[in-house]
């Protein structure tokens, strides 16, 4: 039994449009962890009262930012901001392959 075109093409519509927002919360936890890198490299150094703050991104078990200045050191967390991260490229990539065997789908049933 074959499927309806239009299904098909609304699927591939659909997981585009997954896909995007996926895009978009990797976008805004890379943001989040770049914003926090920077402000540890500027603003920081004006808040521990110090003439230079160095940032260092940690990715280990506990991902964070970990700002240095003189003697002072202060981790901020990163972790839920990974977590997005990670999650959103796997979801891109379920919705990738979908995408790609529903457009097999769809120019199959077109040649038929």
């Amino acid at each position: 039994m074959t499927r309806p075109l239009l299904n098909d093409r609304g699927l591939a519509v659909a997981c585009a449009l997954v896909f995007a927002t996926f895009l978009g919360i990797a976008a805004l936890g890379f943001a989040q962890i770049a914003s926090t890198y920077q402000w540890c490299e500027s603003d920081a150094a004006g808040q521990l009262a110090s003439a230079r703050a160095v940032a260092e991104l940690r990715l280990d078990a506990t991902p964070a930012v970990v700002c240095r200045s003189g003697e002072v050191t202060v981790e901020l967390p990163v972790a839920p901001a990974v977590a997005g991260v990670v999650f959103a490229v796997i979801g891109m990539a379920i919705s990738l392959v979908t995408i790609v065997v529903t457009a097999r789908r769809v120019r199959a049933a077109q040649r038929r």
